[in-house]
């Protein structure tokens, strides 16, 4: 029995570290992580762009067309992944 406590006890501790973690993150940057490809600024301001906006891209360029995001599509894989407003 006491294994047990012991082993949820480091489950207890180990959650706590990395909730306290990012609080700290979230303190000092003043807002979420931005871990989407893209909506990332970083990412957008180097030229990296999520897999779904680059096929789309590509093909547009394929067939000749424009490559434009209708229907309110930032081009960010979050804001249209699945639906087919940004074809």
């Amino acid at each position: 029995m006491s294994n047990l406590l012991i082993i949820i006890a480091v489950a207890v501790v180990a959650v706590g570290l990395f909730v306290l973690g990012l609080s700290i993150t979230l303190i000092r940057k003043g807002h979420d992580l931005e871990s989407d490809v893209g909506s990332n600024r970083e990412m957008r301001r180097r030229g990296i762009e999520c897999a779904s906006a680059q096929i789309r891209r590509e093909e547009a360029e394929r067939l000749g067309r424009k490559f434009d995001l209708p229907g309110g599509c930032d081009g960010a894989c979050g804001s249209c992944a699945g639906e087919d407003k940004c074809r």
